[in-house]
């Protein structure tokens, strides 16, 4: 009887667990009937509904596609691109990538410490020369690099200090940017040898009325002359201050007026970032008592180095920290400069050239290493500040996927921005109750409002999302309304 009794017993529960699952099943399509109800009204409201729309959203475990609208059309990213060149190097490169930055001579160190020649500084991509943001948590690298020169015995460098760039072909710049975004620092040149993202940072400081202001430069160096005209108005006055760099040279002219409760601090694009770097390493060198006799020059991709043919020989060199550390700053600042630089590093590391198409040709490779159909998608600059590139959402969620199940997915996952909490998200989808759940790439140009990444719900699903906004009126409103849909999946679904 016993025996008899087992199996009916066990049917049961088969009945229960099968008639829960159905409930279950039920519950959760009713659930996301509901949300989708819910997007579809969103997209309705005056000043979102003018917008044209292009979403994806998934659930990387089973490939069920939530939500989509327009989900194969091609739309402006912005810098949601910037997952697509992020995603590139890390798997390319690997996430313990680290950039060399040398310093080598094409000269001889007497037993009096005195190198009769220059010294080479060559950069090969390293954003992060100077920790511009306070993140990297270790000593700069023109000091790490100055201090190891010292610690060598050389007291004296007869030659220059040359900043080599040739990684890189500096020419490459800007695709399809325009000459605006260009001047401007979102827009600064892309260079093997970079420092501070190519740009000083110039503070103004009121003194006493009607007398010159006082000026500082940030990262402090003796390689710019400054023509200082400006000067300190009354409390009331109304701020005139300007600040350039005067074409062709490195002469910083301020003008203007400034009121005396003011103090300002302006970004001036470099115009030669690799000069520059080279003289703020010969500041440093100098600091160190490193006399240097000569005086600062560049060479550049295409040059033909009459003046360093000589063998060179490494003297110091920098490492930079694990590359998923400079793909943090690219991903949660949204950094365009560094994401260019990446991209380039890209083609010199794999098509042996640092231009914009040779990194592109790398990205297009690793696309289709990984099978996302990249068909009907157009790259042309690695940051997104381009009008010339074009996702579609399928294609992002489908990449998005593939990091989903790569090896290195929570370091990667790690560099996007996270709602309420950092980066370009710190102010958006601040509530307790979605604090932390979105880690997402953000991407604005004109008419331009994106947002793609991983929503963890409160049920513990983790979703891949693209919500691509172009034609964008009411910024607000649209970028409001794309909270709104994180934060629905967040808690309902």
């Amino acid at each position: 009887m016993s025996f008899l009794r087992k199996p009916v017993t066990m049917l049961v529960a088969i009945i229960l667990l099968t008639s829960s699952a159905s409930a279950d099943e039920a519950q959760a399509t009713d659930a996301l009937e509901t949300i989708q109800r819910k997007v579809a009204q969103y997209l309705k409201r005056p000043g979102v509904r003018s917008a044209n729309w292009g979403i994806q959203i998934l659930d990387p475990e089973d490939n069920k596609v939530l939500v989509e609208v327009n989900p194969d059309k091609a739309f402006l990213p912005a810098s949601v691109l910037k997952v697509v060149t992020t995603a590139a190097a890390v798997e390319k490169l690997g996430p313990d990538f680290r950039y060399r930055t040398g310093v080598y001579s094409n000269g001889t160190v007497d037993e009096d410490g005195v190198l009769d020649g220059d010294l080479i500084l060559v950069g090969r991509g390293d954003p992060n020369l100077m920790d511009a943001y306070g993140d990297l948590q270790q000593s700069p690298a023109l000091q790490d690099l100055a201090e190891k020169i010292a610690a060598l015995g050389i007291r004296e460098v007869k030659g220059d200090i040359v900043g080599d760039d040739s990684y890189f072909d500096p020419n490459d710049n800007g695709k399809g940017w325009t000459a605006s975004e260009l001047g401007k620092r979102y827009g600064a040149p892309v260079t093997a040898l970079s420092i501070n993202n190519n740009v000083i940072q110039v503070t103004a400081s009121p003194t006493k009325y009607k007398k010159k202001v006082a000026v500082s430069l940030e990262p402090k160096t003796s390689y710019f002359r400054i023509s200082n005209q400006a000067l300190t108005g009354g409390r009331n006055a109304k701020r005139t201050l300007r600040v350039t760099l005067q074409r062709a040279s490195n002469t910083l002219v301020i003008t203007g007026v400034l009121p005396a409760t003011k103090t300002v601090t302006q970004a001036v694009v470099l115009a030669k970032p690799a000069e520059t770097t080279a003289a703020i390493f010969k500041d440093e060198l100098e600091r160190r008592e490193v006399a240097v006799r000569g005086g600062v020059r560049a060479v550049h991709y295409g040059d033909e180095l009459e003046d360093v043919t000589a063998e060179r020989k490494l003297l110091a060199e920098h490492q930079s920290l694990p590359l998923v550390k400079a793909l943090e700053i690219i991903n949660k600042r949204s950094q365009n400069l560094h994401a260019e630089m990446l991209l380039r590093t890209l083609g010199a590391e794999f098509r042996g050239v640092g231009t914009n198409e040779a990194g592109l040709q790398a990205v297009k490779a690793f696309l289709v290493e990984a099978g996302i159909d990249s068909e009907k998608i157009k790259l042309d600059d690695g940051c997104g500040l381009s009008r010339e590139n074009f996702l579609t959402p399928r294609f992002q969620t489908s990449l998005l996927e593939y990091l989903f199940n790569r090896p290195y997915f929570s370091l990667f996952f790690n560099t996007l921005a996270v709602s309420g909490t950092d980066g370009t998200l710190k102010n958006r989808l601040a509530a307790l109750d979605v604090k932390g759940s979105v880690h997402a790439k953000t991407g604005t140009l004109n008419g331009v409002t994106t947002l793609s990444g991983y929503i963890t719900t409160q049920s513990g699903k983790n979703l891949a999302f693209c919500i691509f906004a172009n034609s964008v009126t009411a910024t607000a409103k649209v970028k409001q309304t794309i909270d709104e849909i994180c934060s629905l999946f967040v808690k309902s679904y």
